[in-house]
């Protein structure tokens, strides 16, 4: 029986990835009969894409250790290549894992991934770009820069990331002109920000039951349209009690597909996709992937037992 080749791509720059011991509790973990195991741990993040490339080339099985950014990196070439995923998460949200009932043991998480089945997995695709939990511009993109700049300095926390987002809200923020084209529909209007989920979980801190709507079914359209500072601020503290909905100036919306145009000089915009800041040319096509890809996670039933 020929035996399976798998490779593991470890971001040692996660939450959790630094642990010395990390490699060694993953081969505890694993059967003796795992297979053939292939170690990729980039010492640069600028080279992660061609070390995830070369992973999915070679094996049968795509293994990422690390948080939410890295996985979609992995997962991003694991589709290109049609080979499946399995997650070990060391992150420091770690949502993805979360939302597909993926264990947040390291231990437990590697048994799962050599073990554990791979099945079908809906994701959300901008541009040709894979994303799990959301892809956002805007005012977030100035949310998502600042927090980077603050860990840089700060260490990476959620209270680094809340206090970052706070003081985000103080300075100025963009006034996008945009054009949207939503189901045979098109709208123009002004906006300060956009956000596409993916992934219930942060769907759920704007709105529980649109994010319940979501679910496995479309993407989650969060538009903020142009607002003062002070509703804006009035927004973010609605936001906290998942009552974000209730906003006049915001609009909730599920859907499968969009083109997003925006009308400025510069055809490329920073788009936040799962965290990490990419720049992306416009105009934006927005898709709801339903079986984009395979990954490594428990059955529906054993999870809800």
């Amino acid at each position: 029986m020929t035996q399976r080749t798998i490779a593991i791509v470890v971001n040692a720059r996660s939450a959790n990835g630094h642990d010395d011991d990390l490699r060694a509790r993953i081969e505890a973990a694993l059967p003796t009969d795992a297979g053939r195991l292939l170690w990729f741990q980039p010492r640069k993040s600028s080279r992660l894409e061609r070390v995830c490339q070369r992973a999915a080339t070679v094996a049968d099985l795509v293994v990422a250790v690390g948080g939410d950014g890295t996985v979609r990196t992995v997962a991003q070439h694991a589709r290109a290549r049609g080979k499946p995923l399995a997650i070990i998460p060391t992150g420091t949200y770690n949502l993805v894992a979360r939302h597909l009932g993926i264990p947040l043991d390291v231990a437990d998480a590697a048994r799962l991934a050599i073990t554990g089945s791979a099945r079908p997995t809906p994701c959300g695709d901008i541009n040709g770009l894979l994303f799990f939990n959301h892809a956002a511009f805007g005012l977030y993109t100035r949310i998502i820069a600042a927090r980077e700049r603050h860990t840089a300095v700060l260490g990476r926390s959620r209270v680094t990331a809340v206090l970052s987002g706070i003081a985000t809200l103080f300075n100025r923020y963009p006034i996008l002109k945009l054009r949207l084209d939503v189901d045979g529909e098109t709208k123009h209007c002004r906006a300060n920000a956009i956000f596409f989920g993916a992934n219930p979980l942060p769907l759920a801190t704007v709105d529980a039951e649109f994010a319940t709507q979501c679910d496995g079914r479309a993407l989650g359209l969060v538009l903020m349209r142009h607002q003062g500072r002070r509703h804006v601020l009035a927004a973010a503290f609605k936001a906290l009690f998942g009552r974000l909905s209730d906003a006049p100036t915001f609009e909730l919306t599920a859907l499968q597909d969009t083109t997003v145009d925006i009308l400025r000089r510069r055809r490329r915009l920073r788009v936040s996709i799962d965290g990490e800041l990419i720049k992306c040319r416009l105009p934006l096509q927005v898709h709801y992937q339903t079986e984009a890809l395979q990954v490594v996670r428990p059955d529906p039933l054993e999870s809800s037992a």
